[in-house]
């Protein structure tokens, strides 16, 4: 029989918090109440929940954290001169800043621009996909 490496308690850990999508459920969870910052932090954050669960029994959508016109204003700010368009870093880092880059993913740096339409159906693609997976 050959010798396998065992898996230590650590990586086990890991594997079970990136196979059921865990840190970016407490990662969007805690970006929510910062954000809204209601007077009743366990409540809002259970209603929270109880959305994200009826979302993925029904067809609801899900609890996004920015709607279209913060995904316009993002996209603004990265586009100060108005040109319509952002380059595949900028689209990278604001995927990044937003939880929704993959660690392991590579983004191609080279690639043509992304525009404003591009930005906010791939921000909403990669959303769904997170909450698709709860």
């Amino acid at each position: 029989m050959a010798n396998r490496p065992s898996i230590t308690p650590e990586e086990k850990a890991e594997l079970y918090l990136r196979k059921h999508h865990i840190m970016e459920l407490l990662n969007y969870l805690t970006v929510q109440l910062l954000y809204q910052q209601p007077d009743k932090p366990r409540d809002f954050l259970l209603n929270m929940l109880a959305r994200i669960k009826i979302a993925k029994i029904t067809i609801v959508d899900f609890p996004y954290l920015m709607d279209d016109s913060n995904l316009v204003s993002m996209f603004e700010i990265m586009d100060p001169t108005n040109q319509g368009f952002i380059t595949p870093v900028q689209h990278k880092e604001a995927l990044k800043t937003l939880g929704l880059l993959d660690p392991d993913e590579v983004i191609g740096e080279d690639g043509e621009v992304i525009t404003r339409e591009d930005f906010k159906d791939d921000v909403n693609r990669r959303t769904l996909k997170i909450w698709s997976s709860f």
